[in-house]
């Protein structure tokens, strides 16, 4: 005759339903949290890449910018070679010309001299005294 097995020594092998609910109901949580950190990290990743768009975007019109005002100072020194260039010629052309220069050509001679001594000029091939 075999007894039967009293109840309260009944060892139970699957955990009791409120204690599984419990933990999927904390899973369920902790993959919300974690959704929610991956979506922030997502909009975090767009805005530098927008970020990153924009910055290339100022430095390509800052490179723009710095090599349209090269061209403009080259245009500009070459004016000014160009024009120191004539006055040189026309103190010359006076020199040889006249005994004596008026002060206003000796005074044009002397500020060539500074542009030039000053390294204002790029072309130093002029003969000014």
């Amino acid at each position: 005759m075999t007894h039967p097995r009293p109840r309260h020594h009944e060892i139970s092998v699957l955990p009791d339903r409120e204690d599984l609910m419990a933990e999927l109901a904390s899973r369920l949580e902790a993959l919300d949290a974690l959704l929610s950190r991956l979506e922030d990290a997502e909009r975090q990743a767009a805005d530098a890449g927008e970020h990153l768009i924009r910055t290339r975007q100022w430095q390509e019109d800052t490179v723009r910018t710095i090599q349209e005002e090269r061209a403009r100072m080259r245009q500009r020194q070459q004016a000014l070679d160009d024009l120191a260039e004539h006055a040189r010629a026309a103190v010359e052309a006076l020199q040889g010309s006249y005994r004596s220069l008026p002060p206003e050509v000796k005074q044009l001679e002397i500020e060539l001299q500074v542009l030039n001594s000053s390294g204002f000029l790029s072309r130093r091939n002029g003969r000014t005294r």
